[in-house]
């Protein structure tokens, strides 16, 4: 195998001095990522965390391999193997304030009337109850606990728009909720151990890069499937996901510039010349970025919910793929 990186990475802490070594390299086309162990005790074969031929896999895993080993305390003598690009980088400021708050045993009591509150204006609003307020979002506001809109503005992700969206509801809930630390939050830098604000930041990249490492896996599954010439009944069991996940994923693969058509075009013969010719002059009319007003001109209206309203929206994006490939042959 040929060595294409190689990077050494120390650990000196109470339980001693440990070295080891993450490698990529490459032998006739297939790609070897993982981590070589250099303590004498332990001489064995190497800890592999990738092999095959995608790049992209390659990458995911290696970088998800590396967090781990940085999160148990090892250091590379060549740093840099993980850093985000400029654009994101979260302010310093931010990242503490997340960490502190994570590493808080916020109040149950108060962190469930938070999350009520998420669903209620969730159902509100009519949209996913992340848009209201993410999980780590829900852990600041009940570490923080800001009673007025001006301290709501302290807490990472409450940005003017949320602030003045959000500010009454939030401080009625905290009006009366006792607190012994003051705003800004300026202490919180000082009260973050440096050790577990380390630990916590590989964390934090081990976890992103294990979901990005599952992401590349499954799209990998997806389009061997595809090819393979698999139903979306059967993809849903392979993948284990939500027949409209998968129609999701599926757009996804459409718009990074896979070849998609096979299945929709298997998924799509029960639709009617009629009603293929009916959506595309819908879509030419009306546009295909929103499906809704597509599915009024086509079904009428339906009400939400309905398992026949989900199997419209299916057939609609599945059509709009095909009407969007068909429109790019013809320029």
């Amino acid at each position: 195998m040929q060595i294409v990186f190689l990077n050494r990475l120390d650990r000196v802490d109470a339980r001693g001095e440990a070295r080891g070594q993450v490698f990529i390299g490459e032998h006739q086309g297939t790609w070897t990522a993982g981590w070589r162990n250099h303590e004498a005790e332990a001489a064995g074969e190497d800890e592999i965390w990738y092999e095959g031929i995608s790049w992209e896999e390659l990458l995911a895993a290696f970088r998800h391999g590396a967090a781990g080993k940085m999160r148990e305390g090892f250091r590379p003598l060549i740093d840099g193997m993980l850093d985000e690009p400029a654009w994101e980088r979260k302010p310093q400021h931010a990242v503490i304030l997340q960490c502190y708050a994570d590493l808080q045993e916020a109040d149950p009591e108060l962190l469930n009337r938070l999350r009520l509150w998420r669903r209620a204006k969730a159902s509100e609003e009519g949209r996913s109850a992340y848009l209201v307020a993410t999980n780590r979002e829900l852990q600041m506001l009940a570490v923080y606990r800001p009673a007025t809109a001006a301290e709501l503005g302290h807490i990472p992700g409450f940005a003017k728009m949320k602030t003045e969206k959000y500010g009454k509801d939030l401080s009625e809930i905290f009006h009366e909720v006792p607190r012994d630390h003051a705003f800004p939050l300026d202490w919180v830098a000082q009260a973050v151990d440096p050790e577990r604000f380390t630990e916590w930041t590989f964390r934090q990249k081990q976890e992103k890069y294990g979901k990005t490492l599952a992401s590349v896996r499954d799209k990998r599954a997806l389009l061997s499937a595809i090819r393979d010439g698999q139903s979306l009944a059967e993809m849903e069991s392979l993948l284990q996901c939500t027949r409209r996940q998968l129609v999701e994923r599926i757009e996804r693969l459409d718009d990074e510039g896979y070849d998609v058509l096979p299945i929709i075009d298997r998924e799509l013969t029960t639709v009617s010349n009629e009603e293929w010719t009916q959506a595309s002059e819908a879509m030419a009319q009306l546009g295909d970025r929103y499906l809704k007003p597509l599915l009024h001109k086509l079904y009428g209206e339906t009400a939400a919910g309905d398992k026949e309203v989900e199997r419209h929206y299916e057939k609609l994006r599945m059509m709009r793929i095909r009407f969007r490939r068909e429109r790019q042959t013809a320029i």
